[in-house]
Parts: structure tokens; C-alpha cells; sequence
């Protein structure tokens, strides 16, 4: 009977052994890349960690009639977010954009400039994935504000052809004077 006991025993704990020996990743582990092997999306200056995949459904890209690309991609994956940062930080500044600006904590964003383009960073962690926004936009001249256009149906800034050209901006006005409208005056394109 102590036999039987023990060869129960043994082959009970056989089994269990042989699990550490499969090599069976842990799929709530983050990897801990150094981030330097990227792909390019829609922005041929703007590198994705190739640890990372787009999501279409949250992203939107403009094109104006120059074929300039503004807009936001959204990308995850599960990576580190320090390391996430710290690797943008590097591959950004190697694609020629200069970090202006950062704000870090538990979110974490960062501002980089490059001629007459912005790009905004927008980290943040998800359940089990890092995601990341990049926002691409360019420089618009200054005392000029962005309006959306009077073409119903059309997206804020967007003329009915698919330009992101604003349709109309809108100017600060210069007049002090108590007798003037003073504030803000709308001015078309072609005045």
C-alpha cells in the first residue's frame, strides 16, 4: 500500500515539472526594448517602435492639396512606458525634430518642433498595453486662427474638396478704440 502511495505521488509530480521546460511567454509581461528598431506610417519622419501597431480606428490623417500630411496616429503595444518614452526621445531627435517641451507623470506628453511642424506625443498606459497619440500638425502664421468653413458636412478646417486648407481664418483685431467692434473679425481667404 506504501508503494502505491508513493508511485501516485511521483507520477502526480512528474507532470508538473516538465510545464517550466516549455518556455511559455507570460502574455501580461511588458517588453523592455531599447525602442531603435522603428517603421514609418503615415508620417515619413515620425518613427513607430516596431514593438508597437497602429490602430486605424483611432486614428485620422488629413492631407492638404500639396500633399503634407497632418494629423493623429494612435499606436499601442506592450511596452514600458518610461522606455517607450525615453526611446521616442532618441529616434524623434534622429529624424531631425527637437524636444520643446515635456510634461511627465502618470501621463506623460512631449513636444517636438522641425521647421515649420509640430508633433505632440501623448503617452498613457491601457490594462495591459502602453499606447501612444502622436499628433502631426503644421505651423500656422501668426495672429491667424483656424475656423471651420460654412460647407455643411465638411470637417472643421476642411473645404468641401478634402483640403486642409481652413476655408476662412479669423484675425485679432488691432482697434482699441472705444468706438471700434474691437475682438475678432472674420476675413475670407481671398480679401
Amino acid at each position: 500500500m506504501r508503494a502505491l502511495y508513493c508511485l501516485l505521488l511521483i507520477c502526480s509530480l512528474l507532470p508538473l515539472s516538465g510545464c517550466a521546460d516549455l518556455n511559455i511567454s507570460n502574455p501580461f509581461e511588458t517588453k523592455s526594448s531599447d525602442g531603435s528598431e522603428v517603421y514609418f506610417d503615415q508620417f515619413p519622419d515620425v518613427p513607430i517602435p516596431r514593438d508597437m501597431s497602429v490602430d486605424a480606428k483611432r486614428s485620422l490623417i488629413s492631407v492638404a492639396q500639396d500633399g503634407t500630411k497632418t494629423g493623429l496616429i494612435t499606436v499601442e503595444g506592450r511596452v514600458d512606458k518610461p522606455s517607450l518614452a525615453n526611446a521616442m526621445i532618441l529616434n524623434m531627435n534622429r529624424q531631425g525634430w527637437n524636444l520643446r517641451g515635456a510634461a511627465i507623470g502618470s501621463k506623460t506628453m512631449h513636444l517636438y518642433e522641425k521647421g515649420e511642424r509640430y508633433a505632440v506625443i501623448y503617452y498613457y498606459e491601457q490594462t495591459t498595453t502602453a499606447a501612444m497619440e502622436i499628433w502631426v500638425m503644421t505651423r500656422l502664421a501668426d495672429g491667424v486662427l483656424p475656423t471651420s468653413g460654412t460647407n455643411g458636412g465638411a470637417a472643421a478646417g476642411m473645404d468641401a474638396g478634402g483640403s486642409s486648407s481652413p476655408s476662412f481664418y479669423l484675425t485679432p483685431s488691432t482697434s482699441t478704440g472705444t468706438g471700434g467692434a474691437g475682438g475678432v473679425h472674420q476675413q475670407g481667404l481671398s480679401q
